[in-house]
């Protein structure tokens, strides 16, 4: 049985290349979130730790803004940190390959980051705790995670198609907040993003690395009357996302 980690890193490692080109709501995301870290009264020259970095569209936003002496930015696929070296050059940036399921950071970080990597987590509940564990006392949590609700269009279209409706993946808003101290503040956005048909919007997916939240492989027959069903939804889809801040 093939490891779901490694999956998820060669399912983004192949997107390394492609992923800027294809992921327009993940960039909408990380400067969502990274505008209200921002907000949030970091101390000065704080030390930073960013999990599923991706290509840097968060740390582009911040790492200027925050001005850290550290600026630890992590990922599954080294593929990924090599995009994000060729847009960023900062004497605070240091690159590790992490796991951010289980990134064993030892604790002292002023600000752990990490915006839309949670939800392609098996336990996320337990990366929280961790990602917890390392910030300081009176330090900042702060990530971005889709929510149910997302690709519902899709789903919806899967359904119509006769094949089995795509499992929830997701989590919902409850659950969610069941993870998190009382004291954590949760922003919730609802974006769209229309493709000119199905099957541009699988390969987008694909390119970005996302292709794995829509469901199982279809056969033939059921991915083209999905498709089908989709475009006559308006080849939009929907994005639920949460923007989390909060205390350790």
């Amino acid at each position: 049985m093939s490891d779901p980690r490694s999956s998820i890193a060669r399912r983004f490692a192949a997107a390394a290349a492609t992923y800027d080109g294809a992921s327009a709501i993940q960039r909408q995301v990380a400067a969502a979130l990274a505008e209200r870290v921002g907000q949030a009264g970091l101390p000065p020259d704080p030390r930073v730790a960013e999990l599923g970095c991706g290509t840097g569209y968060l740390t582009e936003r911040l790492l200027p803004r925050l001005r850290p002496r550290l600026w630890l930015a992590s990922d599954i696929a080294p593929a990924m940190l090599t995009a994000l070296s060729r847009r960023i050059a900062d004497p605070a940036l240091a690159l590790a390959c992490i796991d951010a399921q289980a990134p064993g950071l030892a604790s002292g970080f002023d600000l752990v980051c990490s915006s839309l990597t949670l939800q392609w987590l098996g336990d996320p509940a337990g990366a929280l705790a961790r990602w917890r564990a390392a910030a300081r006392p009176g330090g900042l949590l702060a990530f971005s995670t889709l929510l149910d609700g997302s690709f519902q269009q899709w789903r919806d279209a899967v359904c119509a198609a006769g094949a089995p409706r795509p499992g929830p993946g997701l989590p919902s808003l409850e659950a969610l907040a069941d993870w998190l101290g009382p004291e954590a503040e949760i922003q919730t956005l609802r974006l769209a993003e229309t493709h000119a048909d199905g099957l541009a919007f699988l390969r987008a997916a694909r390119r970005a690395g996302i292709d794995a939240g829509l469901g199982r492989p279809l056969t033939a027959g059921a991915m083209r009357r999905a498709i089908a069903a989709f475009e006559a939804g308006g080849a939009t889809v929907n994005y639920r996302v949460a923007l989390v801040l909060e205390r350790t």
